[in-house]
């Protein structure tokens, strides 16, 4: 009985998670999220980001995908020692988006998280700027001697939302689920237009 239970759960962990950074993937992180909205009493403000690898093509391309690996590793590491308990963070898989990136990327290089109980929306920058400092002050060259050349820096794009009635959310959770993460895939990219490691923040009310 017990070994079936623990094969079930070890089952279930391996669908719901990357299998080499082992964050929550896609798919389970916006089951989360829709679920969150739907059920979530409290009204306060909560945020859900993306993060991206800045140049991260480059280092592919110019370094290997052996080393565009260990990145993602150490990204995805540094991303989750700065959450909290209750904090969300997942990766994204590679077939959420449309073939052409696909081809671009080579790889999934973007996270996503959610920051579910916020006393003000300006304290999701405070965590944003947490998470870009982590991977900023990290001595990359542990990772490899040539990433002295191009340290290794990431673009955030949040959106923070004060969560109303859930009487009112629970009919929309999905729609606004998705419409959240297009609005910080947005400012992601208008970050990363930039050409630096910066963060873009927006609130909806």
């Amino acid at each position: 009985s017990h070994y079936f239970e623990d094969l079930v759960a070890d089952l279930t962990d391996r669908v719901h998670r990357d299998p080499k950074t082992r964050l929550m993937n896609f798919r389970r992180f916006v089951e989360q999220l829709e679920a969150f909205l739907a059920l979530e009493q409290r009204g306060r403000w909560c945020a859900v980001g993306l993060v991206d690898i800045t140049s991260f093509k480059w280092y592919n391309d110019t370094l290997g995908h052996a080393i565009g690996d260990k990145i993602i590793d150490r990204v995805a590491r540094l991303l989750r020692e700065q959450v909290r308990g209750e904090d969300l963070l997942a990766q994204e898989s590679m077939d959420q988006r449309g073939s052409q990136e696909l081809q671009a990327r080579f790889g999934g290089d973007e996270f996503c998280f959610l920051i579910p109980d916020l006393d003000r929306f300006s304290a999701a920058w405070i965590i944003a700027e947490r998470f870009s400092e982590a991977v900023a002050r990290y001595d990359w060259m542990a990772e490899d001697p040539r990433l002295a050349e191009k340290p290794v820096h990431v673009d955030v794009g949040i959106v923070c939302m004060l969560l109303g009635p859930v009487s009112e959310r629970r009919p929309f959770a999905r729609a606004l689920a998705h419409d959240l993460l297009g609005r910080a895939d947005k400012l992601m990219y208008e970050a990363k237009s930039e050409g630096a490691s910066q963060i873009h923040p927006i609130r909806v009310q």
